[in-house]
């Protein structure tokens, strides 16, 4: 009875100390459990110093911070927010809420939050830097650009600024500009592979495709399993007519992503311009039963049954390609390709239709005025055949030159 006494009075005793601790004791373990990542605990201690100092701003920081490396981000807002109204103009704290809005998805108010600590820290290089990425998620690629410039001029030479002002660059079309960016990531990180990458995207962009594989290839170097590295190489050599390094690489993507819908469709492009009509057929097929909708899978399929001599069937392709993209984008080589098949089954009128809506939608298109000119002459409109004849001669279509040699001099 004696030593429970003892144990119970020596219980109480040490709740009291506990409870006796002040809020700074409390904050230094609190501080000392967040830097050893014991998160939880750091919470708990925080909780106890708010209990007894309910403006204690640096415990509503930790404690959001705590919440924040728990992924627990709206408890975390919360914390910032009670730390900034005990202390509105301390930058950091503005800042990290910016942090947890990126994690949340929140550009708008992350982009809001940085700007404020830019007005409190006008030399704020990490603000600048989140404040471009938050941009660029928000489509202000301009103002992306203008925030990494601004992160280069406080913070000197950093690869990760240029690198995302190049992807800033890239999204407003202005691939030079990016090129030069990616050349300085490079310089000051020559293993970063999203470089070479992007860098080779640009270079795919202005049709400079020979360094565009280069570029490709350096990332693949840095990293054998780069999907998309694999995949756009595949896409530059179909570009270069280098059909059979585009299978091997467009079959390396499948490997690494069974379900790659574009992956199967470029690659039955490849196999249907090395004459493997099969496995182009099996290939495009694969892409449609991934991506039901998938317009340049539809036509290629159709140009495949084309070379195979069965019209009726391209036809129908084709026609599932047309009404797939006409609503957004008008696709000229769809009418023409339809028109030839309906020309090789002497559909005269509806080959006529198509190649005259080829030309609408691109009246340079030297081959469906051509092939406007022959049918025509089949039905026997001689003036109106020989004008587009001429059209296309004029272009230098050499089966246009000839036709209006035989047919019009």
């Amino acid at each position: 009875m004696k030593k429970f006494i003892i144990l119970s009075l020596l219980t109480f005793c040490f709740a009291v100390l506990v409870h006796a601790q002040s809020p700074e004791a409390l904050m230094t373990q609190a501080s000392g459990e967040y830097k050893n990542a014991n998160y939880v605990s750091a919470i708990s201690l925080c909780s106890k110093v708010i209990q007894q100092k309910p403006d204690a701003f640096v415990a509503y920081c930790t404690r959001g911070l705590s919440y924040y490396q728990l992924g627990k981000f709206d408890a975390a807002i919360t914390d910032y927010n009670k730390a900034i109204e005990y202390n509105p103009n301390f930058a950091e704290v503005i800042y990290y809420r910016g942090l947890v809005y990126d994690k949340m998805s929140k550009y708008e108010s992350s982009v809001s939050d940085y700007t404020k600590a830019i007005q409190i820290n006008p030399n704020y290089t990490d603000a600048y830097y989140k404040r471009g990425l938050g941009y660029y998620m928000i489509g202000k690629y301009d103002y992306a650009v203008l925030d990494f410039a601004k992160t280069i001029q406080i913070g000197g030479d950093m690869a990760d600024a240029y690198f995302n002002r190049g992807l800033s660059y890239y999204k407003m079309d202005k691939f030079e500009a990016a090129i030069t960016d990616f050349d300085k990531t490079i310089a000051l990180k020559p293993t970063y592979k999203e470089a070479y990458y992007n860098r080779g995207l640009c270079l795919y962009r202005i049709d400079n495709f020979e360094p565009a594989i280069t570029d490709f290839t350096k990332s693949i170097t840095n990293d054998p399993n780069y999907l998309e590295a694999y995949y756009n190489r595949g896409l530059t050599y179909n570009k270069l007519e280098k059909y059979n390094f585009a299978i091997l690489d467009l079959t390396k993507v499948i490997q690494l992503k069974v379900d790659y819908a574009e992956a199967y469709c470029n690659l039955g492009y490849s196999l249907f311009k090395s004459t493997r009509y099969d496995e182009a057929m099996s290939n495009l097929n694969k892409a449609i039963g991934l991506k039901a909708d998938y317009a340049d899978a539809f036509f290629y399929l159709g140009l495949v049954l084309s070379k195979q001599k069965q019209y009726e069937s391209a036809i129908i392709d084709f026609t599932k390609c047309l009404d797939l993209k006409d609503a957004k984008n008008p696709f000229p080589k769809g009418y023409y390709n339809r028109g030839v098949a309906y020309m090789a089954l002497n559909k005269n009128d509806e080959a006529m239709d198509d190649f005259s809506k080829a030309i609408k939608i691109n009246p340079d298109y030297a081959e469906a005025y051509s092939k406007r000119g022959l049918v025509e002459i089949t039905m026997q409109k001689k003036p109106e055949s020989c004008a587009d004849l001429k059209k296309a001669a004029d272009m230098g279509l050499e089966e246009a030159i000839n036709a209006y040699v035989k047919n019009c001099d």
